[in-house]
């Protein structure tokens, strides 16, 4: 993995290569038009601190910021480091400028997950922010899908119950059920028998076994 990091990060820069190269990154400094740290090209992370994150919502730079790395990047995310008390005191301290409240502080970080993402690391260790930027720019990068993803469920009760009550039906299996047999209720399911299910093909003695009993089980209960 490649990491990118703006030459606008200062002190943070060479903590930062150390970090990433001893997990094996490869890692240039360079003048970046958008974002902070950009891992592979792709995934682009804007660093804030505290202190930071409020001065540009106050002067509204974080949201153009984001806006510009949605329209860079396939992944982008605003990242807060800093501490609880840091927050406490950076909005006390506004007061006497523009002055940002809690309120506000919020607000802006829902505005800015309407089309990016806010990462909020509250801990006063930098490695803890560079942590969570590498995992999330691996679990990005790998484009594996999250879960597994089950159909919306059907207007057909049965069909539902099938697929979404019985271990092991499936979806495509509970759909050739009620199809064949030509289920819609659940009290059509009542009237199943061993004989009707194992007439299926694929379906044997053990599945039809599991999916009565389901059912009775269900009714008794």
């Amino acid at each position: 993995m490649k990491v990118q990091i703006s030459d606008k990060e200062q002190w943070r820069i060479k903590e930062a290569e150390k970090y990433f190269q001893e997990l094996g990154c490869e890692t240039s400094v360079e003048n970046l038009e958008v974002g902070d740290y950009v891992f592979d090209n792709k995934v682009c992370f804007e660093y804030k601190n505290i202190k930071d994150f409020i001065a540009s919502i106050q002067d509204k730079r974080v949201f153009n910021e984001s806006i510009n790395q949605a329209e860079s990047f396939d992944w982008h995310y605003v990242i807060i480091h800093g501490t609880e008390q840091d927050r406490a005191k950076e909005i006390a301290i506004s007061k006497n400028y523009v002055p940002v409240d809690l309120f506000q502080y919020h607000g802006a970080i829902a505005s800015i997950n309407r089309y990016s993402t806010v990462m909020e690391v509250y801990t006063p260790y930098i490695k803890e922010a560079f942590y969570k930027m590498h995992i999330q720019a691996r679990k990005d990068l790998s484009n594996r899908p999250i879960i597994k993803k089950f159909p919306r469920k059907n207007k057909n009760a049965a069909m539902n119950y099938l697929a979404y009550c019985v271990y092991g039906v499936s979806g495509k299996r509970a759909n050739e059920i009620v199809t064949t047999l030509d289920l819609h209720t659940l009290e059509d399911l009542l009237y199943l028998d061993h004989k009707k299910l194992t007439s299926i093909p694929g379906i044997g003695e053990k599945l039809a076994d599991k999916i009565i009993d389901t059912i009775q089980g269900d009714t008794y209960d």
